[in-house]
Order: C-alpha cells, then sequence, then structure tokens
C-alpha cells in the first residue's frame, strides 16, 4: 500500500454555530469510514463544487429543498499532511480488497472496516465523492494545528453563493494569528 502526501485546501460546510473542525456529529452518527462511537473523522472535499454536491445530497436526505437548509459555513482548510491513502488509486484499493462501487456505495459496512484497518497506519484517507465520484473527498483522522488549519469562512447564504466562492488569498491574511477564522 502506497503512502502520499497531501498539502493544499480542503472544503467543509458546517452549521454557522458549529466550529470548523468540529467532528461530534461524525463521533456520535458514525461516517463512510468511521463507525459510530468509535472514532471520529473530520470529512472534506478537495472542492468547492464537491462540498456543494455533499450538501445538496444532505438536503435530499432530510427531504428538504436546499435553500431551507440555510445559511451554512463553508471553510477553507489548510492541510499538510504526510501520510495518506490514496483510495482513488487502483493498487491501493486492491490492496485492501475493495472496488470503487464499495468506496461510493450505501452500505457502509466495507468502507468502514477500510477506517478501522486504516486509522493507526496513515493520517487521512482521499476517496472518491460518494455523492459525485468526479469530485474527491479527504477523510482525516490527523487534527492537529501544525497540520491542519481553517484558512479561512463564508457564509453560504443562498444557493448561488456556492458559485461565487473564491480560494482565499494569502496575501489578504497575513496578519492573522495561529487558530483565528478569517471571514470575507
Amino acid at each position: 500500500m502506497n503512502l502520499i502526501s497531501f498539502r493544499g485546501l480542503v472544503w467543509r460546510y458546517t452549521a454557522i454555530e458549529q466550529a470548523p473542525m468540529d467532528t461530534e456529529r461524525s463521533l456520535a452518527n458514525g461516517g463512510r469510514f468511521n463507525p459510530r462511537l468509535l472514532f471520529a473523522m473530520l470529512y472534506t472535499s478537495t472542492s468547492i463544487q464537491g462540498a456543494k454536491a455533499e450538501f445538496i445530497k444532505a438536503a435530499k436526505l432530510s427531504q428538504q429543498p436546499p435553500e431551507l437548509l440555510l445559511p451554512k459555513m463553508l471553510h477553507q482548510i489548510e492541510v499538510n499532511l504526510q501520510k495518506v491513502i490514496d483510495l482513488t488509486d487502483k493498487k491501493n484499493r486492491q490492496f485492501l480488497g475493495c472496488s470503487i462501487e464499495e468506496l461510493i456505495g450505501d452500505d457502509w459496512m466495507p468502507t468502514q472496516r477500510i477506517g478501522i484497518k486504516l486509522r493507526n497506519f496513515c493520517d487521512a484517507i482521499l476517496s472518491y465523492s460518494a455523492v459525485d465520484p468526479k469530485h474527491k473527498n479527504l477523510n482525516l483522522y490527523i487534527i492537529n494545528p501544525t497540520a491542519v488549519a481553517v484558512f479561512g469562512s463564508t457564509k453560504i447564504q443562498t444557493m448561488a453563493d456556492w458559485d461565487h466562492i473564491k480560494p482565499f488569498s494569502k496575501q489578504k491574511i497575513t496578519n492573522q494569528k495561529p487558530g483565528q477564522i478569517v471571514t470575507f
């Protein structure tokens, strides 16, 4: 199994009052790669479009129009991880005995088994988005200030807001204190 490093921005939406790095819901409810109450993960998308697709799927699951679930916060998180398993790599999937269909399917048992197996082996899992496999998600085990930092947050008030968001420029944040969230 090959590990890669991942350095760059990822995206995550939360409720307005929820902290950008909060993993309580992941722990309480479980997720694609983490069984409920066993351990938490921070689920992120590698693109704004991927985060939007995840939000729309959540709205469909709650049987509500997306606009009724707004406002939300969209967070840009800078990640610098050295031990990431890339499940978009066929060799890694073969080593773990899983298929793309299992990674994006509705049955979380196979992916949760993978999550348990990889938990003490890597910092994060890079995988296809189950909502739209042309997008990727980075699902983090490790959340510490030397590897993961909130780069900025934007309030999403209408669905059209998603389409106008651009990554923040590092020059705009030169006076940022460690751990401070900058909102534009």
